[in-house]
């Protein structure tokens, strides 16, 4: 019987400790809605895009999430936002999920017309350099809504060049 543990993380500095990669680029930050969010947020994307190897989408990055944050706190001025940073499938993903409120039936298109205009300077960019970008409504039990930015990695390369 052994009686090595397995279940205790190795120690710091030891050689199987994992090193910040795009295979483990996945972050998950909790954000007040407000403008003032939207540097701190700024800066973090930038560090962590460069701490794990995807330098080359730190402008690209820190735009979109800037765009992203500044439509929920517009749509949504209070409250909270959750901003989620994953690189998956050689894909850059940016998600933020806001407090915006469920509107009744008649009103529903006529917000979400709203929220794709205040959305298509992103969705210009992002399409120009190969992404995509989208918005959505969370259902039941959720509430809120989710956009969200998809980069390629050569999409820090063609923002470079608009």
């Amino acid at each position: 019987m052994s009686t090595t543990a397995v279940c205790l993380p190795d120690p710091p500095g030891s050689a199987s400790v994992t090193r910040p990669s795009p295979a483990n680029f996945k972050y998950s930050v909790g954000l007040p809605s407000g403008a003032y969010c939207v540097r701190p947020a700024r800066i973090l994307v930038r560090q962590v895009l460069r701490d794990h190897g995807l330098a080359d989408l730190a402008e690209i990055g820190t735009f979109a999430v800037s765009e992203l944050l500044a439509h929920a706190c517009a749509f949504t001025p209070s409250g909270e936002t959750q901003l989620l940073m994953r690189w998956r499938f050689g894909v850059l993903r940016l998600i933020v999920f806001d407090d915006h409120p469920t509107h009744p039936a008649p009103s529903e298109p006529l917000c979400r017309e709203r929220r794709r205009e205040a959305l298509s300077v992103l969705d210009t960019v992002v399409a120009a350099c190969g992404g995509i970008c989208g918005l959505a409504e969370l259902g039941p039990p959720l509430y809120g809504s989710k956009v969200w930015v998809v980069l390629p990695r050569e999409a820090g390369e063609l923002y470079a060049g608009l």
